[in-house]
């Protein structure tokens, strides 16, 4: 990111997190509009196209506004910080609490947590115990909601992603790369092709059995609410 002036990183996180509210291309008029930079509507115009020019933006079609590309993604995810984690993690104590005193045992209690991080994560999420043998998997339509599944091949194409997960599921576990929180954007992941999703990969304890948890959706998701989902619940179900 050495790449970028402190000015094309903000406009380009502002791209980002416009796109993953919207789902819209982003014009320089809208972030003019709505934003408070203090330069000029072609200056914004003349930063973006430099961000085109260095693979972290793209226009879907001409005159369209931009869109990230899996190397802008990647920007977002790594200037992630610690900060909201903890905001989010405040709001989640109540919650798991709340869980633990109404759920009877490890197996309730992990279904109900992979539900609610499904509907709050707003994506497909996964929580296994190889010792258990235990697999679930919640939130099919709340991913499927998102307008990128708007076709029956590209709901086919998350589908495959899915099962290539579960066929590497045991692997992951085993390999040193996932000892801790990973995200991969589209054709990133070592055991899927397909370019369209991303996929947040953590491994857990639960009971003090070894686990995994993962989020999966459209490369538009919320990577920052989604990272610190995970990692406050992981913090929350260590303690």
């Amino acid at each position: 990111m050495n790449d970028l002036s402190e000015r094309q990183k903000k406009l380009l996180e502002i791209v980002i997190r416009e796109h993953i509210e919207n789902a819209v291309p982003i014009s320089s008029q809208f972030i003019g509009e709505k934003h408070s930079l203090g330069i000029s509507p072609a200056t914004i115009r003349a930063e973006l196209y430099e961000l085109i020019e260095k693979g972290y933006l793209y226009q879907p079609y001409t005159s369209a506004g931009r869109v990230p590309s899996d190397k802008g993604y990647r920007f977002f995810v790594d200037i992630l910080t610690e900060k909201e984690i903890k905001r989010l993690e405040n709001k989640l104590v109540k919650e798991v609490k709340r869980m633990q005193r109404e759920v009877e045992g490890k197996i309730g209690f992990m279904r109900e947590f992979t539900r609610f991080l499904a509907h709050t994560s707003s994506s497909l999420t996964v929580s296994y115990l190889p010792r258990e043998s235990v697999f679930f998997k919640e939130g099919w339509g709340d991913v499927f909601r998102d307008p990128e599944f708007d076709s029956a091949e590209k709901i086919r194409g998350f589908m495959d992603m899915v099962s290539d997960f579960e066929r590497n599921i045991d692997s992951l576990l085993t390999d040193k790369e996932y000892e801790k929180t990973r995200v991969y954007i589209g054709k990133e992941a070592p055991f899927s092709k397909k370019d369209d999703f991303s996929i947040l990969i953590s491994p857990c304890r639960i009971s003090k059995r070894k686990g995994l948890l993962a989020i999966m959706g459209p490369k538009r998701m919320p990577y920052d609410r989604n990272i610190a989902l995970v990692e406050s619940i992981i913090r929350l179900l260590e303690e």
